[in-house]
């Protein structure tokens, strides 16, 4: 198991991926913040990880770099290891993929279009554990009223994602009808 320290403007992702198998999967995204500093997070996280940074093949790396930029990039989904993550957790994120850049869903029409009505605060969970933000993006959910809800990089890097995508909050920091996904 390897990791890399993507630079994204002045700030950093981190990358845990593996090629013990027969093909480069990745593990684990960590979102940039600045009160913690990612390679000791990521080591303390995968202990058995190889200490020295290497850099994931393919050009992964840069597609992850300008998903963060709020660029349209698809990145196939067997790149990842989905292996950690419950049947749920996976419908989850799997569902949050189809919404298009420049859109957002609430928690609880992700819950009805994964046949589980009732489940926003579920969905929110599995949203919450994302392994793989940015490639699975769990910032373009939101609340029913358009309200932000939580984001594991913050509020404020929320804001910018949606914000890098073409999607403009009001006054009251609120997603607009226009851009929820149908």
């Amino acid at each position: 198991m390897h990791y890399q320290i993507i630079k994204v403007g002045k700030e950093e992702v981190g990358l845990v991926w593996d090629d013990s198998g027969k093909k480069t999967r990745v593990e684990y995204i960590y979102l940039p913040n600045p009160k913690r500093k990612l390679k000791e997070l990521i080591i303390k996280d995968f202990p058995e990880i190889n200490k020295i940074t290497r850099r994931i093949p393919g050009g992964i790396d840069d597609r992850i770099a300008k998903l963060y930029f709020g660029k349209k990039e698809n990145i196939d989904l067997s790149l990842l290891n989905l292996s950690r993550l419950t049947d749920f957790s996976a419908k989850v994120l799997k569902q949050a993929c189809k919404i298009q850049r420049g859109k957002v869903a609430t928690y609880s029409g992700l819950a009805g279009k994964i046949g589980v009505t009732g489940a926003a605060r579920a969905v929110g969970t599995a949203l919450a554990n994302n392994p793989f933000p940015l490639i699975m993006p769990c910032h373009r959910v939101v609340r029913a009223d358009g309200s932000l809800g939580g984001f594991g990089g913050g509020l404020a890097m929320k804001r910018e994602l949606l914000r890098k995508e073409g999607i403009s909050l009001d006054r009251k920091r609120r997603v607009p009808a226009k851009y929820f996904w149908k």
